[in-house]
C-alpha cells in the first residue's frame, strides 16, 4: 500500500478526465466508464469527509441537481416506467458531475490546453477511422456514397451528435488564436480549424452549421477591430459576411441541405418520411404542441414524451415515423411534455446560470459552448441522449469549476 501513498491525485484526475473527454468522439456510451472511474477517484480519498464538508450549494450546483431531482419527483405521475428509467439514467450526470467537479478540479491553464488539444486529436483520429470505414464499405458505390453524411459517420454515431465534438474543437482552437496571436502552436490551431470545418461540411448537420455560421460572423467582427472608422468597419464586415455566405452555400453538402430544408418546409404534411429530417420534425413538433396545450402546467410525468408522441403518430397513421420510432427532436417540448412548466423553468435556469457564470469568469469559450447547448436543444432532444447529455454537462461543469479549487488534496 505504501507505493500508492505518493501518487499525485491531480495527475490521476487529469488522466481520467482526459480519457473521458477523448472517449466522446468514439462511442455514444464509452464515457460512462470514465465517469465511473472519476467517481471512484473522488471516493478513494483519505480526506473524503473534509471534501464532503467543502460542498457549497452555489447557483450552478443547485440548478443542475434541481433539474435532476424534479425528474425523480415527476415519476409519481408517470405511466411510462421503462422510458422513465432510461431518462433518469441518462440524466445522472446532472446529479453526479456537479459534486465531482465543484469539490475537486485541477484544470489549471496548462492542463486545460493539454486536455483540449488531446480532445481535438482524438476527434481527428476518430474521423479518419470513419473515413476509412466508409471507403471500405461504400467504395464500390462511388465517391458520392463514401462522402454521404450518414455513411461517413456510420462507424461512430449519427452525424448530428458527432458534429458537436468538432464544433467544440473549433471553439477551443479559435479562442487560443484570438487570445494569443503569437502562439507557438499557431499553425497547428489554424490547420485544426480548417480540417474540422471541412469535416463539419461533410457531416452537414444543420444545427452545427448554423452555430458555426453565427460564430464565424462574431470572429470576423472581432478581427475587423483594426479598422477604426465604424462605417468602414461595418461595410467591410457586411461584405465579408456576404462573401462567406455565398462561398459556403455553394459547397455541395451544404447546398443540398439548404435545398432539402427549403423544399421540405413548404410541403404539406401528409405522410412524412423519417429520412426527411425537416418535414418529420415539423410533423412531430405539431403533435407535441397539441400534447402540451392539453396539459401545459403539470405535464405527463417523466419518460412520457416519446410514448405519447408515438400514440399520436398512430392516430395520424404516420407509417414511416412509427416504423423508425421517431422521437421528439426538441428538448424544450420533450421536457415540457414530461415535467410541465416547472421543468421548462428548471431547464432554462441551468443554461442561463451557466452562461452568466462564464460571462463573470470571462470564459468566452464557455459562453459560446452554452450557446451550442441551447441551439442543440432547440432542434433535438439532446439531453435524452448520452452522446449529447453527458458530453454537454461534462464540459460545461469542468469549465465552470476550473477556477474553484475549494479543496485540493495532493496525495491519496
Amino acid at each position: 500500500m505504501n507505493r500508492f501513498k505518493n501518487i499525485d491525485r491531480s495527475s490521476v484526475w487529469l488522466f481520467l478526465v482526459t480519457i473521458t473527454a477523448c472517449s466522446f468522439a468514439w462511442s455514444e456510451r464509452m464515457s460512462s466508464i470514465g465517469i465511473v472511474l472519476l467517481v471512484l477517484h473522488w471516493l478513494l480519498d483519505n480526506q473524503l469527509v473534509q471534501k464532503i464538508k467543502s460542498i457549497k450549494l452555489d447557483a450552478v450546483l443547485i440548478s443542475f441537481v434541481s433539474f435532476f431531482l424534479f425528474h425523480i419527483v415527476a415519476l409519481s405521475w408517470s405511466h411510462h416506467t421503462f422510458d422513465a428509467s432510461h431518462t433518469i439514467e441518462v440524466k445522472l450526470s446532472f446529479l453526479i458531475l456537479p459534486f465531482l467537479f465543484s469539490t475537486e478540479n485541477y484544470l489549471h491553464l496548462k492542463a486545460k490546453k493539454q486536455l483540449f488539444m488531446t480532445f481535438c486529436l482524438s476527434c481527428l483520429v476518430s474521423f479518419l477511422y470513419c473515413l476509412l470505414s466508409s471507403i471500405y464499405h461504400f467504395h464500390a458505390l462511388g465517391l458520392e456514397s463514401i462522402f454521404n453524411r450518414m455513411n461517413i459517420a456510420e462507424a461512430i454515431m449519427h452525424p448530428g451528435y458527432y458534429s458537436n465534438y468538432f464544433v467544440l474543437g473549433i471553439l477551443f482552437c479559435t479562442f487560443e488564436l484570438l487570445n494569443n496571436m503569437n502562439h507557438s502552436f499557431k499553425l497547428g490551431y489554424v490547420l485544426c480549424i480548417i480540417f474540422f470545418s471541412i469535416i463539419l461540411t461533410l457531416l452537414a448537420s444543420k444545427t452545427a452549421l448554423i452555430f458555426i455560421f453565427i460564430f464565424a460572423l462574431y470572429v470576423f467582427w472581432k478581427l475587423s477591430s483594426f479598422i477604426k472608422n465604424n462605417l468602414v468597419r461595418l461595410s467591410f464586415f457586411l461584405g465579408v459576411c456576404l462573401l462567406f455566405g455565398i462561398v459556403i452555400s455553394i459547397l455541395p453538402p451544404i447546398k443540398n441541405r439548404i435545398i432539402e430544408t427549403y423544399q421540405q418546409s413548404n410541403i404539406e404534411i401528409k405522410q412524412p418520411a423519417f429520412s426527411n429530417s425537416t418535414i418529420s420534425r415539423r410533423a412531430a413538433w405539431k403533435l407535441e404542441w397539441q400534447l402540451i396545450k392539453d396539459n401545459p402546467i403539470v405535464g405527463y410525468g417523466t419518460g412520457s414524451s416519446n410514448s405519447l408522441l408515438l400514440e399520436k403518430f398512430k392516430e395520424k397513421k404516420y407509417a414511416s415515423l412509427i416504423e423508425y420510432n421517431m422521437h421528439t427532436h426538441n428538448q424544450f417540448f420533450h421536457t415540457w411534455i414530461d415535467l410541465g412548466l416547472a421543468g421548462i423553468i428548471l431547464l432554462m435556469s441551468f443554461l442561463i446560470i451557466c452562461a452568466i457564470q462564464f460571462w463573470k469568469q470571462k470564459e468566452e469559450m464557455g459562453v459560446w459552448f452554452s450557446g451550442l447547448v441551447f441551439i442543440n436543444i432547440l432542434t433535438d432532444d439532446m439531453l435524452e441522449i448520452q452522446a449529447g447529455s453527458v458530453f454537454f454537462i461534462f464540459f460545461l461543469l469542468i469549465l465552470i469549476y476550473q477556477h474553484k479549487k475549494k479543496f485540493n488534496p495532493t496525495y491519496y
